[in-house]
């Protein structure tokens, strides 16, 4: 089943395939505090999360046997095949965005989530996205790259808004 999702995996496309951020264009004049994450291995992995060897990578858990698992992305291939055995793996890299972004004022203007209850998958935008804080400050989104140039826009727009 997963060869039919074999084209979001960057490493199986063509040789002359170049692999680009779907935030781009939206994140030209973007100011310092965000930086685009699109760019890294995200892998759906399902199972038991438990025994997933977690050297090298980040696995987020969105429920006790499923997760996303972060690495970087010329690791991906590696990464994937060793989760093939005993675990369903969907490489999501090219079909999930990322952002990071610091300051949780502004991060409190994207969404209604509970920022303190962090990680978890909601809202940002009106946009469903897994949302991470790895300290008081910085966060890291992954949403569907078909809402990214939506999502860089309005995050940029926040952000230009607190400047004053």
């Amino acid at each position: 089943m997963t060869e039919l999702l074999d084209f979001l995996s960057p490493d199986r496309a063509d040789a002359e395939a170049r692999w680009r951020s779907p935030l781009e264009r939206g994140l030209e004049h973007a100011p310092p505090e965000i930086a685009d994450l699109s760019l890294m291995g995200k892998l759906d992995v399902r199972g038991d999360l438990d025994s997933v060897d977690a050297k090298g990578v980040e696995l987020f858990r969105i429920t006790p046997e499923r997760g996303l698992v972060l690495c970087d992305f010329t690791k991906t291939a590696n990464v994937r095949a060793s989760l093939a055995d005993g675990f369903l793996v969907v490489d999501l890299s090219a079909a999930l965005a990322g952002l990071q972004l610091r300051g949780e004022a502004l991060v409190r203007r994207l969404t209604d989530l509970d920022l303190d209850s962090l990680p978890a998958v909601g809202a940002v935008a009106h946009v469903q996205a897994y949302v991470l804080r790895d300290d008081a400050e910085t966060f890291r989104l992954f949403f569907p790259q078909e809402y990214g140039h939506y999502l860089a826009e309005v995050v940029v727009d926040a952000a230009e808004g607190l400047r004053g």
